[in-house]
């Protein structure tokens, strides 16, 4: 196994007392959150744009979807690339083609206007470029911090969640305001500025090129193919785990990203600043799970799973009867709310559980294929939930999907109690 510390840090930064300090890692969430923010504020602007022009949750579920399915193809072949090429090369290099295609893009609309095949287009281009970045940052941190322990890759991704959720919370707070004010052109500008910003920062991170145990003679499909069998004979236990964050992540995106803008926005009829203020809280809940189960991180071990995942399934059946019950909008708004907030805490110390143990499970010369053959399994899931909630919510009252998303969570509890007792 590769001693990565030595590879990526000098002898002082080695020897450094916290090792989330050093220098790279700074760096890197550095240019993840700024990243993160730019790619948040897009996404708000082309929801909000697509939801006024349109006001089908169907037209918002298919854009989803549709930016989902080349992560799901291509993540493979993002996690071959993060496991043969130098990882701070291929971030640079994504974030400043994810720039170049935004700016592209928003010349585009300048012309011809809203058009939905267009944004279609827009964040398929996007999506291509996440599935090939977000394997490689998942496998920089097992390069970064394998050597120190599971407790400390716990309190990395701690970190790196609580990046993602402060990222979240501007574009969120802000992205209504700024909406309703200028509109959506030039949101689009500002993640330029963003992605052009990641890429110059990360150019800065000290990360060697992992080194690989077949010498460089094995092809790219020979490596998938030795990831698949890792995960299908060597620990089935850990495809197991996998798959069980895939179904998770089919009620999660179904009910939290196609389901809560369209209540709030269409069902409920509250304006874009308000649905930001209600997505920032969300994006602020999410934060505090991320502090908190950094703080927590030797607690959250895996038999701890189950307990999550029975918090999550609790904070939807308030929701379930608010939208049943015959109560005024700016309550069951508040309910909502309130109750994805205590989804993002339960979530994010689930995902705090789960990832750093498939992470830590693996070889260093295997870490960005076998994440991303777990990422795409569990993507699968993905559009699957955007497309049939996006059904759901047009064909039956919110409160009955609410209240089939909580019966199947409750569902789920069996199967991942006995997968946290054989883990």
């Amino acid at each position: 196994m590769t001693n990565t510390t030595e590879r990526t840090a000098n002898p002082r930064t080695v020897r450094s007392s916290n090792p989330l300090r050093t220098r790279d890692f700074v760096l890197l969430v550095a240019g993840l959150g700024i990243s993160l923010f730019a790619n948040l504020m897009l996404r708000f602007a082309m929801s909000m744009w697509v939801l006024d022009e349109t006001g089908s949750a169907a037209a918002f579920a298919s854009i989803l979807t549709a930016s989902i399915l080349p992560t799901i193809l291509l993540s493979p072949l993002g996690g071959v690339v993060a496991d043969r090429t130098n990882r701070r090369t291929v971030m640079v290099a994504l974030d400043a083609l994810s720039a170049m295609t935004v700016l592209a893009c928003a010349m585009v609309f300048s012309v011809v206007g809203f058009n939905l095949a267009a944004i279609a287009v827009m964040q398929v281009l996007l999506a291509v470029l996440d599935a090939m970045e977000t394997p490689t940052v998942q496998a920089a941190l097992p390069q970064m911090f394998r050597s120190h322990g599971e407790d400390v890759m716990r309190r990395a991704m701690a970190v790196v969640n609580v990046v993602n959720q402060t990222s979240m919370l501007v574009p969120a707070v802000l992205g209504g305001v700024l909406y309703a004010a200028v509109g959506a052109m030039p949101m689009m500008g500002i993640t330029v500025v963003g992605f052009g910003t990641a890429a110059a920062v990360e150019c800065f991170i000290r990360l060697g090129a992992p080194e690989r145990s077949d010498g460089g003679r094995a092809s790219a499909l020979d490596d998938l193919r030795a990831a698949g069998r890792f995960l299908t004979h060597e620990r089935p236990l850990m495809l197991h785990l996998v798959l069980l964050c895939a179904a998770l992540n089919f009620l999660v995106t179904g009910y939290a990203e196609v389901g809560f803008p369209y209540m709030v926005r269409t069902v409920l009829g509250f304006d874009s600043t308000a649905y930001g203020l209600a997505y920032g809280l969300v994006g602020a809940s999410g934060l505090l799970g991320a502090l908190v189960g950094g703080r927590a991180a030797k607690s959250l071990a895996m038999r701890r799973f189950p307990t999550a995942i029975a918090a999550f399934s609790l904070t939807i059946l308030p929701q379930a009867f608010a939208m049943i019950l015959p109560v005024s909008a700016n309550l069951r708004l508040a309910t909502l709310t309130a109750g994805t907030c205590g989804t993002m805490v339960a979530i994010t110390c689930a995902n705090l559980i789960a990832v750093p143990a498939i992470q830590m499970g693996c070889p260093e010369d295997m870490t960005g294929k076998v994440m991303s053959l777990a990422l795409s399994t569990s993507m699968c899931a993905q559009p699957l939930g955007q497309i049939a909630y996006g059904w759901a919510y047009s064909a039956l009252p919110a409160g009955t999907v609410l209240a089939m998303t909580f019966v199947l969570a409750i569902a789920m509890l069996p199967l991942v109690a006995h997968v946290a007792r054989r883990f």
